[in-house]
């Protein structure tokens, strides 16, 4: 069953408007291809959430990817405040789960700078059960070591949660851990996604038996309705033949479903499939 619904922030609870930022940087539309080029579009991007390097340092890689476009990136990483926008949804989205039971965590790459110059778009955290930042600890996803510090940190079973990002290579590393996955389009979609998993997680298809076990099922009420017949028939006369009657019918009602149920369990253990008889109807019915 899910207990846990786990966010991703960036695209999914916050939008991540970085051309917007560099348009409010004044550059135009060619100073901002060549400087996203150098900046949020390399690899050296991501190491900014791992959180390892000085702004500085990152500064250093982003104006050797360009070193004509330095004074645009050195305004642009001034202050990136601008960068992030909370949904307007987001907060809303969060209290409503937990007013259903859920328990809501947020598992992000984020870097210290973001968390301090864009703390206004991120206060949702502080109504989140917990979360984990890629820039406290030194991990970034899809690297399966930050998903299990989530688990370890608040206790978690991988198989109760749900995790909601918008990258794909994110949901596979969390899938691969044992959670539920959705890829995160819109909230709409994303909304209903979750009911449908719930509602599976909550009620599982119940199971069809094939078409000899449900006459065999038949065959045995029809039997045991039979027999409880002859017992009220019995019940009625006197002699010792009723009598006699009377016990084996009766006897026969109790033996009848026992052994019937019996069979059909041995059935499904040497055939190694799913029969009526199988132990966990019952727990199909909690």
């Amino acid at each position: 069953m899910i207990k846990n619904v786990v966010f991703d922030i960036g695209n999914v609870l916050t939008d991540f408007d970085w051309r917007g930022h560099y348009e409010k940087c004044g550059m135009d539309e060619e100073t901002v291809e060549r400087v996203a080029n150098a900046t949020v579009r390399t690899k050296e991007w991501n190491e900014i959430d791992r959180g390892v390097m000085t702004d500085e340092e990152v500064l250093d890689l982003f104006i050797k990817n360009d070193p004509e476009m330095e004074d645009w990136i050195r305004k642009m990483f001034s202050n990136i405040s601008t960068m992030l926008y909370q949904k307007e949804y987001a907060k809303g989205w969060i209290i409503d789960l937990q007013k259903r039971g859920y328990k809501v965590y947020c598992l992000s790459n984020m870097s210290d700078k973001a968390v301090k110059e864009c703390y206004d778009a991120l206060n949702f955290l502080e109504i989140v059960n917990g979360f984990i930042l890629s820039c406290n600890v030194k991990l970034i996803k899809p690297d399966e070591a930050i998903y299990r510090k989530l688990f370890e940190t608040y206790d978690l079973k991988p198989e109760e949660c749900v995790f909601i990002d918008d990258l794909q290579r994110n949901i596979d590393a969390g899938e691969a851990l044992g959670m539920k996955g959705i890829l995160f389009t819109d909230l709409k979609t994303a909304v209903q996604k979750l009911s449908e998993l719930d509602t599976i997680e909550k009620h599982p298809e119940i199971k069809t038996y094939s078409k000899p076990q449900r006459i065999a099922a038949m065959a045995t009420v029809v039997l045991l309705l039979f027999m409880y017949l002859l017992t009220l028939v019995f019940s009625l006369f006197k002699s010792s033949f009723a009598r006699t009657g009377f016990f084996l019918c009766l006897g026969a009602t109790i033996i009848v479903p026992v052994f019937a149920w019996v069979c059909l369990w041995i059935m499904g253990l040497l055939k190694k499939k799913h029969t009526i008889a199988s132990f966990d109807l019952f727990e199909n019915m909690k």
